[in-house]
């Protein structure tokens, strides 16, 4: 191998490393190590700070990274008493679950994310970069809590109530975006949830729309889905439940939805590319403009152990199709077999989950 390639290896694995760590790595002098950077900067492979490598199949999430425990109930709960459950304690967040499944898939990925000084932080990073996630973007918030989510699932492993102390989100202010913008705009695609403040995601959804960079949004909840800026033309994708989508339409809720009516009104607000989840009925995909209609793309049929953690595999799912340059409408339904594995398992993001599994779990779905 020779210098250049051993230098790109070096930096692909970890592109905060410094010219002297390279120079020892490849036994040469620090001074060359600069000519070679600067040859490649030049030559466009390296942008921006930090040896940012301009590759092709890269995805950037921007979002929560938390500690999630979650108890699974073992008969019926009653309210108002003690229940007995199974306690599991995992790594969470909707950004990094995505970005985890993608790892999973052999994606090249990174975590953008703001966690606390504190124990759970460093063991959400470390769990999170050992399944092949970069986190050297991530945020370390002196004096802050990392972000927590604590479910509690009944019987059959629907979610019954979870509570979210995500407060540490608001300290991700549009500054570090803005710090962290090369390492953005070096991406094939970007992939944010709404943990995000308003000003972030407004910031997030303007810069993408002038660098023409493709960007994924994850609404996460009704409640989270207002924070995103009322124009959304820089956004390509977005993944709403239904619940979510009645709030992004400006809709009232209806015991019989209209999707082709919601997915319309969201497309007005400047999203070409609507996935709308519909649980048992599978997910609802339209385009604009309306070349082609829409469709109603069943789920694979299921026998649930868990619902966490489903809807990230599916946006991951979507995610690796993108990347691979699949059709949207084939990307859907890697999305519900990425889904499909995830829900047969009480993991947020499934061991099973691999190229081999997705790709055979379509073929045969």
């Amino acid at each position: 191998m020779d210098r250049e390639r051993q230098i790109m290896e070096l930096i692909r694995h970890n592109p905060f490393i410094s010219q002297n760590e390279i120079a020892a790595s490849v036994g040469i002098s620090r001074s060359a190590v600069a000519g070679y950077i600067a040859t490649l900067t030049k030559r466009g492979v390296i942008r921006g700070r930090a040896y940012v490598t301009a590759e092709e199949n890269t995805a950037l999430c921007i979002g929560g990274a938390n500690l999630d425990s979650k108890a699974a109930a073992k008969q019926r709960i009653r309210p108002g008493s003690s229940n007995p459950a199974n306690v599991k304690e995992s790594c969470g967040g909707v950004a990094r679950n995505i970005a985890e499944n993608l790892a999973h898939l052999s994606c090249s990925v990174s975590l953008l994310t703001v966690v606390g000084d504190d124990q759970a932080g460093q063991w959400v990073l470390k769990e999170t970069a050992q399944t092949g996630v970069n986190t050297g973007l991530a945020q370390v918030l002196p004096g802050e809590k990392t972000g927590t989510y604590t479910a509690l699932l009944d019987v059959d492993g629907e979610m019954f109530v979870a509570y979210a102390d995500m407060d540490i989100y608001d300290k991700f202010a549009p500054r570090i975006l803005q710090e962290k913008w090369s390492h953005v705009a070096a991406s094939k695609l970007v992939i944010a949830d709404t943990n995000l403040p308003a000003e972030t995601l407004s910031e997030l959804v303007q810069r993408c729309r002038e660098s023409s960079l493709p960007l994924f949004v994850d609404p996460v909840s009704s409640e989270k889905a207002k924070k995103l800026p009322a124009d959304l033309s820089g956004v390509t994708t977005i993944f709403p439940n239904l619940e979510e989508a009645f709030e992004l339409a400006g809709a009232a809720r209806e015991s019989e939805p209209d999707y082709a009516k919601l997915a319309r009104a969201i497309h007005e607000r400047g999203v070409p590319h609507v996935f709308i989840t519909a649980g048992e009925q599978g997910v609802y995909y339209s385009e604009a403009p309306g070349d082609r209609p829409p469709l109603l793309i069943p789920p694979i049929p299921t026998e649930v152990v868990e619902v966490t953690g489903a809807g990230d595999a599916f946006v991951a799912g979507v995610a690796y199709g993108f990347l691979h340059d699949r059709t949207y409408e084939e990307a859907c339904r890697l999305g519900l077999a990425a889904s499909h594995l995830t829900l047969r398992t009480a993991e947020s993001v499934s061991a099973q989950l691999n190229e081999q599994t997705l790709e055979q779990t379509l073929k045969e779905s």
